[in-house]
């Protein structure tokens, strides 16, 4: 009797460690496809602001998104960071290109990420019209992922050096 209840014990306790090993993998799987599909995201939300879409590159963020940029002017919420986009579109980034390279990702929980994407620029000037040339820095998102699968930016602070 003593036997078949070690035997028992056995077979749970190899049970719960399979179980726990599958589940890691799933998990760390389920992460790869996650952490491509923000690649994708932060991809597609340059292209937008490459194309000077206001609306495209702000609806990339939740509606009551918090932003700073590098001069640490902060918007919240979508309508304010459209309109901000708009300004800056047709003004001192009328002829602005950026490129962004997703540094890393750390998933706080399966549904948040904590973003870092280095960014550079050409075409920019300085708000008073002067020739900005070669700017670059840091972008640090939050972002969340929503009911429908996708991820988008709920809080957005940017750097500049």
């Amino acid at each position: 009797m003593k036997s078949a209840g070690k035997w028992g014990a056995c077979v749970i306790v190899l049970a719960l460690s399979f179980s726990a090993g599958v589940s890691r993998a799933q998990t760390a799987g389920k992460m790869d496809a996650d952490s491509g599909a923000i690649k994708q995201f932060a991809a597609a939300w340059s292209d937008a602001w490459n194309r000077h879409d206001a609306h495209a590159a702000a609806m990339a963020f939740v509606e009551d998104n918090d932003f700073a940029n590098t001069t640490g002017v902060p918007t919240h919420g979508r309508k304010d960071l459209e309109d901000h986009y708009n300004v800056i579109f047709s003004t001192f980034l009328k002829d602005a290109h950026r490129t962004d390279t997703v540094r890393s990702i750390r998933f706080l929980t399966p549904g948040i990420a904590v973003v870092d994407v280095d960014w550079q620029m050409t075409g920019a000037r300085t708000p008073d019209g002067k020739d900005n040339p070669n700017r670059k820095g840091l972008l640090t998102w939050v972002v969340t992922k929503q009911h429908d699968g996708q991820w988008m930016i709920t809080i957005y602070h940017e750097s500049a050096f």
